[in-house]
């Protein structure tokens, strides 16, 4: 026993050395802070917002699918003007900026890379929308004639706000820098009749303020960047190099289809209304369906948040489909016809009775912490069970503990080395997504978490 300890101490080290070390100290020579990727968003750039303490927007998920790949956490410092992000970047004390691409110059530009382009639109209340549809006229200067008008600061930068200019006579213009969330809850009260604001957030609002809706969609676009920190260009290249690889893989597809085609709105509502003071619109759904197979309601919203952000009409490239993203080959093991899988009620179920399903397989020891036992299943529904019971078949050969998440991950990542998928009892192969594997595990592990802390 106490040379297979040896053997798995020296193994551990071994890889922690040649692997982790050296992942790490890459990692330090991109970023000020090794652990931290620490990210200053520029105050005239709309699309980000907070709530509910969650970050949301999407140059903030991309920053953080960024920051996965890094390995470490995303710090977002408190929105800033143009001129102190770049005092912040200068100093190091942020490594990336976001920003809108016309306020990089000068100095920025070398170090700035284009992200993604926005637009913004109009919201108005309901009856003035009702009157715009009544009317059947196009956008003009006669639908505006007497409205109460909320434009943001950051919105008379743009040629679109010249050419509406024209069309304001007899309108009240209003200015404002404040939260679009805070005024959208004013145009539903009537203190406006209409407000401008970038289009993600006014698919959200519509979702979640009542009597607002969209009723005109400006032409021109907005251009995001980031701008990159550290010496030279190193972390510039690395993040160029990373996001040429990202848009080619699923995991941008939905964020473009979140965001771009069907709209941030699934990921609050589906089909439905949010529910106040809860995670989802699928609470009740997916509590009724956690008490029937056994796991607690906040765990599966965990995974739906990390696998489709409650949009239950997400399907990646692979095929995957739904809030918990359930294969069709997943579906057929339940005996459950490919074209039900996208039913919402149907589709967490599935996802209920796979981890169920996995944690028989598994065989694991009652007394085992919880920790452990959810990590390895969550790692079996992300990257298959095969490759778990191999690395737990490992750590019992090499004198680790199959029972302990941590030396059960760390095998799991001995398995894209060659030289253990050699090993006898490895039966499963090669697996070289332990990566993607690990993360998925601590991000719905952390978001049950932050869950379990607000609601019961």
């Amino acid at each position: 026993m106490f040379k297979r300890k040896v053997l798995f101490l020296v193994s551990v080290l071994f890889l922690f050395i040649f692997s982790e070390c050296g992942h790490r100290s890459g990692i330090s020579s991109l970023i000020g802070k090794g652990d931290t990727l620490r990210v200053a968003m520029d105050v005239d750039m709309p699309g980000y917002f907070v709530l509910g303490g969650e970050g949301y927007g999407y140059q903030y998920d991309l920053l953080k699918a960024y920051a996965d790949e890094l390995g470490v956490e995303l710090k977002v410092v408190p929105q800033s003007a143009p001129d102190s992000c770049a005092r912040l970047l200068a100093a190091g004390n942020v490594d990336v900026v976001a920003t809108l691409s016309s306020h990089v110059r000068g100095g920025w530009q070398e170090r700035s890379l284009p992200v993604y382009t926005t637009s913004y639109v109009m919201l108005a209340r309901k009856s003035v929308a009702d009157e715009f549809l009544r009317k059947g006229d196009s956008f003009s200067g006669k639908l505006l004639e007497g409205r109460r008008l909320m434009v943001p600061e950051v919105f008379r930068k743009t040629e679109d706000y010249a050419k509406l200019l024209d069309s304001l006579r007899g309108s009240n213009l209003f200015l404002s820098s404040r939260n679009s969330f805070d005024l959208m809850e004013e145009l539903s009260a009537g203190k406006y009749d209409l407000l401008i604001c970038e289009k993600s957030e006014a698919q959200l609002g519509c979702a979640l303020v009542r009597n607002i809706e969209q009723v005109f969609a400006f032409s021109e676009p907005v251009a995001m960047s980031v701008v990159l920190g550290g010496e030279g260009s190193a972390l510039k290249d690395h993040f160029a190099a990373w996001l040429e690889g990202y848009r080619d893989g699923e995991e941008y597809a939905m964020l473009n289809e979140l965001y771009f085609e069907k709209g941030i709105v699934g990921q609050f509502i589906g089909d439905g209304s949010r529910v106040q003071g809860g995670i989802s619109a699928w609470d009740d759904l997916i509590r009724n369906v956690a008490r029937e197979e056994g796991y607690d309601w906040r765990l599966l919203s965990a995974i739906a948040y990390n696998e489709s952000r409650f949009n239950a009409y997400v399907v990646s490239r692979r095929g995957a489909r739904g809030l918990m993203q359930i294969m069709p080959i997943v579906a057929r093991q339940f005996g459950v016809h490919e074209s039900e899988i996208m039913k919402p009620e149907i589709n967490v179920r599935l996802a209920a009775r796979l981890l169920n399903k996995i944690e028989r397989t598994l065989k694991l020891p009652c007394q085992m912490p919880f920790e452990d036992r959810m990590s390895m299943i969550l790692a079996c529904y992300n990257g298959g069970i095969g490759h778990v019971m191999d690395a737990r078949s490992l750590a019992a050969k090499h004198g680790g503990d199959p029972n302990s998440w941590a030396d059960v991950s760390f095998f799991l990542q001995c398995k894209a080395d060659p030289a253990y998928v050699k090993d006898e009892v490895v039966r499963h192969g090669r697996f070289t997504g332990s990566g993607e594997t690990l993360a998925f595990v601590d991000h719905v592990m952390g978001k049950y978490h932050s869950y379990c802390r607000v609601v019961n």
